[in-house]
């Protein structure tokens, strides 16, 4: 059966931080479609039609119980609806004997964990379907029917495959193997699968799962943004004839991916070690899957390879993407405009994946004859080992060795497969629930009313899992990192954290958890602020306790009763509350008397526009008075009158609007770089602390690029300066910190396990060091705008621009201009000029951009300058030829025409756009 991979999109409600910011959403639906509109361009909209358009971005209610629900006339999109049409339709087909495959992709944050396992009441697309399996198997009304449903639950990280429901301390450090099987298809070797008889036991082992994910991120010091997950459900029907059995398979895979924006973001494009990060490798492998499928569906390149193996991710769901599988893409959109390129990317993501074609079969197989094959399989690579096929001949003993060693894994893989299928439904379910119940054991608190520590994460769905008990004074919780024979009760690694760091008791009596602070004296804060000399600490439910330089927990005491305490102390509220507690930033939360400003502004703004809607009536009653009494003609003198009042009045009112609205960039723009700058300040920090453990002369600090927007206005960005030896060498953007600090962390780990260490650091090639890049010879020196307002009414624009730098100082003059011009580049006669923009619609014109010379620039950056821009739409730069040699006042001489068809679009770009103009030169010291 030939069908299509099914995709739908969902947009979410801006969290705080958007709201903080005062977002503006650049999201809207209509039915199947979805727009996507840039807001610094304006009618620049991009349509894209999907099977599904969810829209979840407003219009619900919250019901007693907590669950979302559309309000009386919207178009929400709750979670019941997104299962009605997503996740029924994967059962529906698995109960048809289908395989079928769920995965969720977007940026992280953009709502993916909420659609597949939820929050509290609004249940996820998981849950939902567990829950329908249990409920359909119990209407079976069929006495010669049966079902056996099994779960498993794994992890892909850095090229990894982790079991989730074995304990992080216990799992084969290289993770598991994928095989493959004639008959068995894909698999993991080794891993877990439990039977289950409820939906009460999926739920505990996703509920398992996931607390091991959290312990496993806690202990690796890992961010779980980057790692995918697999929930797979195997659902066997069982039908009994005549004394035979016969068996339908169907295997549900719902997959989590890891946040797209590691991979897709436009801002880490450049960072030439993009591919060198595992996370950035297996989507990149994904979208060329894809693609390839895409290609083939539409008979392009038939010959071409699906390059499955290039990733353990797009390995695992090679029957999902192109084999026999029903398949749902599910991509999550954030609505804020400040994620507008992450968004598209998405967008783009998703229309190609819709495009690609699967043959999904029935799977309908006895018992007996898998067995059988599976057998058979298993003697022919017997057969293999013992080189009765000669495909060891020519080998070296090496080599020879190596393929002996991968048969006999494989024969063992065969032989675990064929002993798993000869076990009855019943042991199985014997064997998981033993399973089930040692794994609880180990380290299982009452975290109903045992006072706790439970840890933070980046990821939401994993704040809380993670819990330790306080013991009753005078027992002791150490929390440190393991070194020798000392092995804490709660295991760290990474930086700032020592073997003996700190511990905890709780005090009965006083009902207070008291903290000693022993080797973690500078790598300890509560509630932001550092221990310092102040050994003994006490603690009360509520407070936020950070070590080193990414571990965040919470004092939680279950009699105070306050569920919301994780909704109200996040991950990263808990982060960047310490760099703001130590004065490192501004503080993230503006003052009353800024509160107050902002008020009163916006007060002024709204008098100024009710005033002007008052004169605005006044005038037309006044004017409707009149016309009563006046003779025709006058009547034609009050309406030619009232009409330019009206015209007068509405560029006023569109004027202030403009005002308005430009004043409410500015602050968002402000407040956007103050976020970003508190958001970014602990991996700097981290960063830093990772080149002085490695002995590397590097250095990072925060940085600012003013930047030009299209329209004209200024508009700040945070980089990251980083220096070699005190000098700056180069910049990145946050995107690209956020990937090389991946790629330092795993450089770390490798250090540490190292016993040759400096040989290690030696042996590194700084190709393959996350700190180094070559360094750029050409710098940009400034950027300068020129306003082509003019060039409506066909006249020439022209003027002395300033250059501004990066941190936004004049650092010289740029003579440019833009001439309107006949086709082969004359002035234009009076007879060939409009006169109005309208006139010249449906027309050619033509446009000729000239950068005549600089001056004044920085004498250590002119040297071989040249000037840069792009006219329009062009999706590439025009460059001038570079003025050789060094000269702070070059002199360019550039002409360059341009034809372009005029449309309301055009127009628009000349009245409200500006021509910017970006001048390099070559850095001198880049060569020293």
């Amino acid at each position: 059966m030939s069908c299509s991979v099914q995709v739908a999109v969902r947009v979410r409600p801006f969290n705080s931080r958007e709201r903080n910011l005062n977002a503006f959403c650049c999201i809207s639906m209509n039915g199947r479609q979805t727009v996507i509109t840039d807001l610094s361009k304006k009618n620049d909209e991009k349509k894209f039609t999907f099977d599904y358009s969810y829209w979840s971005h407003d219009g619900y209610h919250e019901e007693p119980s907590g669950y979302f629900s559309p309000a009386p006339g919207s178009h929400y999109a709750d979670q019941k609806q997104v299962f009605s049409d997503v996740g029924q339709g994967v059962l529906d087909s698995a109960w048809e004997g289908y395989h079928a495959c769920l995965f969720a992709y977007g940026q992280t944050g953009s709502g993916k964990s909420y659609s597949m396992v939820g929050y509290g009441e609004n249940k996820g697309i998981i849950p939902i379907a567990c829950e329908e399996i249990f409920r359909r198997i119990a209407q079976n009304k069929d006495p010669a029917k049966s079902f056996e449903v099994s779960c498993s639950m794994l992890e892909v990280y850095n090229e990894h495959v982790h079991d989730l429901l074995i304990k992080p301390s216990t799992r084969p450090p290289g993770g598991l193997e994928i095989r493959e099987s004639k008959v068995l298809g894909i698999f993991v070797e080794g891993l877990s699968k439990r039977a289950v008889n409820s939906y009460a036991g999926i739920q505990k082992i996703v509920d398992e799962g996931t607390s091991n994910r959290s312990i496993g991120a806690t202990l690796m010091n890992a961010t779980s943004s980057r790692a995918h997950t697999v929930v797979s459900i195997e659902l066997h029907q069982v039908t009994t004839m005549n004394g035979k059995q016969g068996r339908r398979l169907s295997v549900i895979h719902l997959v989590d991916l890891a946040g797209s924006e590691k991979n897709d973001q436009t801002q880490a494009i450049g960072d030439r070690l993009k591919e060198g990060c595992a996370i950035n490798k297996s989507l990149s492998a994904l979208g060329n899957v894809i693609s390839a499928l895409a290609d083939k569906a539409a008979g392009k390149d038939k010959g071409r390879v699906v390059p499955y193996r290039d990733s353990k991710l797009t390995r695992l769901l090679q029957n999902a993407l192109g084999g026999s599988c029903k398949t749902i893409m599910l991509c999550a959109l954030s609505p804020a405009s400040s994620n507008y390129d992450e968004t598209l990317s998405t967008l783009r993501y998703a229309d190609r994946a819709k495009q690609v074609k699967n043959f999904a079969v029935v799977n309908e197989d006895p018992t007996l004859r898998l067995i059988r094959e599976l057998r058979e399989e298993n003697e022919e690579l017997r057969a293999l080992l013992e080189g009765n096929n000669g495909a060891s001949r020519g080998l070296s003993e090496a080599e020879r060795k190596v393929l002996e060693e991968e048969h006999q894994k494989e024969i063992r893989a065969m032989e675990n497969a064929l002993h798993d299928m000869e076990k009855s439904f019943q042991q199985k379910l014997e064997e998981s629930q033993k399973q089930a119940a040692a794994q609880t054991a180990q380290g299982a608190i009452d975290s109903a009313t045992v006072p706790h520590l439970t840890v933070l994460n980046e990821d939401v769905l994993l704040s809380g899992q993670v819990k330790f008990a306080f013991p009753h004074a005078p027992g002791q919780l150490w929390i440190g990192k393991k070194k020798g024979d000392w092995t804490p009760d709660v295991s760290l690694s990474g930086l700032g954290i020592f073997p003996r760091h700190c511990s905890c008791a709780f005090d009965a009596g006083k009902r207070v958890v008291y903290l000693t602070v022993e080797e973690g004296v500078n790598y300890t804060f509560v509630n932001g602020e550092k221990i310092g000399n102040k050994k003994l600490v006490a603690l009360k439910s509520g407070d936020r306790l950070v070590l080193g330089q990414a571990y965040a927990f919470l004092v939680v005491f279950p009699a105070e009763k306050n569920p919301r305490l994780l909704e109200e102390y996040t991950y990263d509220n808990a982060l960047q509350e310490v760099c703001v507690a130590q004065g490192e930033v501004k503080r993230a939360k503006p003052s009353e008397a800024e509160l107050q400003e902002e008020k009163a502004k916006t007060e002024a703004y709204r008098k100024q526009v009710e005033a002007m809607q008052r004169a605005q009536s006044e005038f037309e009653e006044k004017m409707r008075q009149a016309a009563l009494k006046a003779s025709a003609e006058e009547r034609q003198r009050l309406e030619e009158e009232f009409r330019k009042k009206h015209e007068a009045l509405d560029r006023e009112k569109k004027e202030l609007q403009r005002k308005e609205m430009r004043r409410l960039a500015a602050e968002t723009d402000r407040k956007e770089v103050e976020a970003t700058l508190v958001e970014i300040l602990p991996r700097v920090k981290e960063a830093n602390l990772i080149a002085a453990e490695l002995n590397k002369p590097y250095k990072l600090i925060p940085s600012f690029d003013m930047c030009f927007t299209s329209t004209g206005e200024r508009k700040s960005k945070v980089l990251v300066s980083v220096k070699y030896c005190g000098k700056l060498v180069y910049e990145w953007t946050p995107a690209v910190l956020d990937n090389r600090l991946f790629l330092m962390r795993d450089l770390l780990e490798k250090y540490y396990e190292e016993t040759d260490k400096d040989g290690f650091l030696r042996r590194l090639r700084k190709e393959e060091d996350p700190f180094w890049d070559p360094i750029e010879k050409e710098k940009c020196i400034g950027k300068a705008v020129l306003f082509l307002q003019s060039l409506t009414a066909q006249l020439e624009s022209e003027s002395n621009a300033h250059i501004f730098n990066k941190e936004g100082v004049e650092v010289g003059q740029l003579n440019v201009a833009v001439f309107p011009v006949t086709k082969d580049g004359k002035e234009l006669e009076d007879d060939d000029i409009k006169e109005s923009p309208e006139e010249l619609l449906g027309t050619s014109a033509y446009y000729e951009v000239r950068i005549l010379s600089a001056s004044g620039l920085p004498k250590e950056l002119s040297n071989n300058t040249f000037v840069k821009f792009k006219f329009f739409r062009c999706s590439s730069y025009t460059e001038t030829p570079r003025v050789r040699g060094s000269t702070a006042n070059p002199v360019f001489n550039f002409r360059k025409i341009f034809e372009e068809s005029v449309t309301p679009a055009f127009t628009d770009y000349l009245e409200n756009e500006v021509l910017i103009f970006e001048v390099y030169g070559e850095d001198l010291r880049a060569t020293k």
